[in-house]
This record gives C-alpha cells, sequence and structure tokens, in this order.
C-alpha cells in the first residue's frame, strides 16, 4: 500500500506536463503577489496626489493593474480547478 502510494508520487513528481503546470501556478501567483504590491504602492501615491493631470494617471494606471490582476486571478483559478481533475 505504501508502495503503491510512493510510486504514484514519484511517477506525479516525474511527469512533465503535471510538473510543468505546477511551475506555471507558482510563477502566476508571483506576479499576482508583485502586481497587488504595485497597486497598494498606486493607490498610496493617488491619495497623496494634488495635481489633477497626475490623478488621471495614476488612475488609469490603476485600473490596468486591476483589470491584469482580475484576468490573472481567473486564469489561476482554472488552472487549479484543471489540476485537481
Amino acid at each position: 500500500m505504501k508502495i503503491e502510494k510512493l510510486f504514484h508520487k514519484l511517477q506525479a513528481f516525474f511527469d512533465t506536463e503535471k510538473h510543468k503546470k505546477r511551475r506555471h501556478v507558482q510563477e502566476l501567483k508571483k506576479i499576482l503577489l508583485k502586481l497587488k504590491k504595485k497597486e497598494r504602492k498606486i493607490v498610496h501615491a493617488l491619495l497623496q496626489a494634488d495635481d489633477d493631470c497626475l490623478i488621471r494617471h495614476y488612475q488609469t494606471e490603476l485600473e490596468i493593474i486591476r483589470v491584469q490582476r482580475k484576468k490573472g486571478i481567473e486564469v489561476l483559478y482554472h488552472l487549479k480547478k484543471n489540476q485537481k481533475t
């Protein structure tokens, strides 16, 4: 019984397709974390800004980052969902 479990774990580890998917998920998580940090910095800068042109610039940049994060989270969700099946 234990040998079978170990064999399945080794097989999953050496299966390149699963390994690629797992690595893709890890990289996506790193990117999402960077985007979240960048979003926080821009929100903070937006609250400190006085110039209308600068405020519009920050708002546009913030919208872009939020769309990127939303899309990344959706992709991550689908990758994890497909990984479990």
